[in-house]
């Protein structure tokens, strides 16, 4: 490894032609990167990071050996990938000098985590990408700087110049990967990368298979990576996936073997078929997160969106044969519905549990008013005042959601009010089908997060507007109400048992 004290934390590798800038009042794309980057990690280490990039480069590629004798003295090399870098000799002997250097002064990675980061700025053809660079990046993830348009196909970079969405991914995905080079940089101490630990979970925090996607939820992944990172889990898979059938699933197999949790996030595309496979890595890491969790629990979190355009075939089989598999559904949320929704879920899955001794119980004494927990959507809020007010001029005391804050603030107060409260009323209004169910899974998930008394009463009210699949709505976990707007009576069967003693 470097000598710490005079090295570089991160060489930046690019081509030239990527720091053209779009128009003549922007800054190249590059420059707007390093700096942006530089000031991010400043924030997250506490100090200055030292960041060199060759900023003399004239566009030729005549390789400067001033620039390997910097690769001895560095920790990290972010490569910003493109169609002009991969066929540029200078690029190619950049990152090839480097991994060698790598590998002859301390290893090509740090705690598990390579030295190199790729960075995609422009799609380019896998069929241009040399030998070399394919060995040093095939088993690297990738921090694509671009999306697809959901209606043209075509590749929308993240770039101010392309609009506020494209500026605000691009500041969501750099600040993605100044956190990964951060923890990289944690962990190449003064022992060097042969002596650093491995990864270390903080007390509470989990190891976490979110698995790969499709182009069409990449966003909604790093979004959920972004905040389970933040609160100190572990993600896997930590590298890209083989191209191989065989090794997919030795790989991705291992991977669910560290798992405490598995979490999957399903598109309108089957996903790709590996060589010598016959079925996509999204198809192979569902089964095998299921045997996972037939062997020793593994929870899961599956989502499909419910507005899904232009599915493929394969796909649609896929997902009815998910449907009807009994093993979808063991120890497994799947959520059929809005991103928002299977956001919370996932939040409510990783609030800290709290202490038995912490925690606010249920009064065992059978003295003081019951507590009521009033379930309803944001947009349900008005609604439920009426109600809230007839339970409590009933003699329970009620609560209710916190329907503004953050993610966290709105599901930790959500989970702390199925810990303290005494009975449920799930008010089903304006909300799916799928959200009453989530509550439901919530509340039957309520013993483990730190409960001391199971819930006495559980219902769910039935209100307006009407429609059919709320008349054929049914449960076994929890008693249906029906109300109108202007009659609240039906409630009083529900309050009188609420209310006993017994």
């Amino acid at each position: 490894m470097p000598d710490v004290s005079t090295a570089n934390d991160l060489f930046i590798s690019y081509a030239h032609i990527d720091d053209l800038p779009i128009s003549e009042d922007q800054k190249g794309w590059i420059t707007e990167f390093h700096r942006i980057l530089e000031n991010r990690l400043a924030q997250l280490m506490g100090e200055k990071p030292k960041i060199w990039r060759d900023q003399k480069l004239s566009g030729s590629d005549i390789f400067d050996d001033q620039i390997v004798d910097q690769f001895r003295n560095t920790k990290l090399m972010v490569s910003v990938l493109s169609p002009r870098y991969i066929k540029s000799e200078w690029c190619n002997k950049e990152i090839t000098e480097f991994y060698r250097n790598a590998e002859e002064s301390g290893g090509i990675s740090i705690a598990g985590k390579s030295r190199v980061l790729k960075v995609v700025k422009t799609p380019y053809d896998p069929d241009d990408v040399q030998p070399e660079l394919r060995r040093v990046f095939g088993s690297v993830l990738g921090f694509n700087f671009y999306d697809f348009d959901d209606n043209s196909g075509k590749v929308v970079e993240y770039n101010e110049a392309f609009g506020k969405e494209a500026r605000q991914n691009y500041f969501s995905r750099i600040y993605d990967l100044a956190y990964e080079i951060c923890e990289i940089l944690k962990k190449s101490g003064p022992g060097g990368a042969c002596d650093a630990p491995a990864v270390v979970l903080q007390e509470g925090a989990k190891t976490v298979y979110l698995a790969t996607v499709t182009g069409d939820r990449s966003e909604e992944r790093e979004n959920i990576a972004r905040d389970l990172r933040e609160r100190g889990h572990v993600i896997l898979p930590d590298r890209q996936l083989p191209m191989n059938a065989a090794e997919v699933e030795s790989k991705v197999g291992q991977f669910m073997e560290r798992a405490d949790v598995a979490i999957h996030l399903l598109g309108s595309s089957y996903g790709m078929i590996p060589e010598a496979g016959d079925r996509s890595i999204i198809e192979t890491q569902i089964k095998l997160s299921a045997v996972e969790t037939a062997k020793r629990g593994v929870e899961r979190l599956v989502w499909l969106p419910n507005e899904l355009q232009d599915v493929e075939e394969k796909q649609t089989d896929f997902v009815e044969r998910l449907r009807v598999d009994p093993a979808t559904y063991q120890k497994t949320d799947f959520v059929e519905g809005t991103f928002e929704i299977f956001k919370g879920l996932v939040v409510d899955h990783f609030v800290e549990q709290k202490s038995r001794v912490d925690t606010p119980v249920q009064d065992e004494s059978g003295e003081g008013p019951r507590v009521v927990y009033l379930m309803a959507p944001p947009d349900d809020e008005g609604k439920i005042e009426p109600i809230e007010d007839y339970l409590f001029d009933h003699g329970l005391e009620v609560v209710i959601p916190v329907f503004a804050g953050t993610e966290a603030e709105v599901s930790e107060a959500h989970m702390e009010n199925l810990r303290i409260c005494d009975s449920v009323l799930i008010y089903f209004g304006s909300a799916t089908r799928q959200w009453v169910n989530m509550k439901l899974n919530n509340m039957i998930k309520a013993s483990g997060q730190g409960r001391t008394l199971p819930i006495r009463e559980k219902a769910i009210l039935v209100a307006p507007p009407d429609s059919r699949h709320k008349e054929r709505y049914r449960s076994h976990l929890a008693e249906i109400i029906q109300i109108s707007d202007d009659d609240l009576s039906p409630l009083n069967t529900f309050i009188n048992k609420a209310k006993s003693k017994e």
